[in-house]
């Protein structure tokens, strides 16, 4: 199973549609992680039309959007738990505070999927993956980029792939 991870595409006010290079990647039996930020109900639609999602709201969406989307959400994909936030706040300190919005209760995600700082980040702390896949739409510097979550058995790994 290919876990493809997006967050921030800001579509259509960043960009008009998502990248062609990323959705030739697509298939209806791919899976797609998106961190929010897609700012329209139909920027989702057209995503789902490619692969299977699974998204939450952003800070950025419509209220289309977060009336249909959690802004939080646990997943379970090949045997891993996966927690999927966007993020809130200034980009220092912010996979501090996504870490600790699922550090309530027994759900303990060993993946954290976020967004919201346009920058990629892939580090674990302590036994929990932090991952943020950076922008489909580009960052400060114009850096474009998706992840590719790695479920091997035990193993889980983040891949940030930069595009043009």
């Amino acid at each position: 199973m290919t876990i493809f991870v997006i967050s921030d595409t800001h579509l259509p006010v960043r960009a008009r549609d998502y990248p062609d290079a990323f959705l030739k990647l697509l298939s209806d039996q791919d899976v797609v992680l998106h961190a929010g930020d897609h700012v329209t109900l139909d920027s989702l639609r057209r995503l789902e039309s490619f692969a299977q999602v699974h998204a939450v709201s952003g800070n950025m969406d419509d209220y289309g959007l977060r009336k249909v989307l959690p802004s939080k959400e646990i997943i379970e994909l090949e045997g891993h738990k996966i927690g999927i936030f966007h993020g809130y706040g200034p980009p220092w300190g912010l996979p501090s505070r996504v870490k600790n919005e699922f550090s309530q209760g027994e759900e303990k995600p060993e993946v954290i999927i976020f967004g919201h700082s346009h920058s990629p980040y892939n580090k674990t702390h302590g036994s929990t993956l932090l991952f943020n896949p950076g922008s489909l739409s580009g960052n400060l510097f114009g850096g474009k980029s998706y992840g590719i979550l790695h479920l091997d058995g035990e193993q889980v790994k983040g891949e940030v792939v930069k595009i043009s």
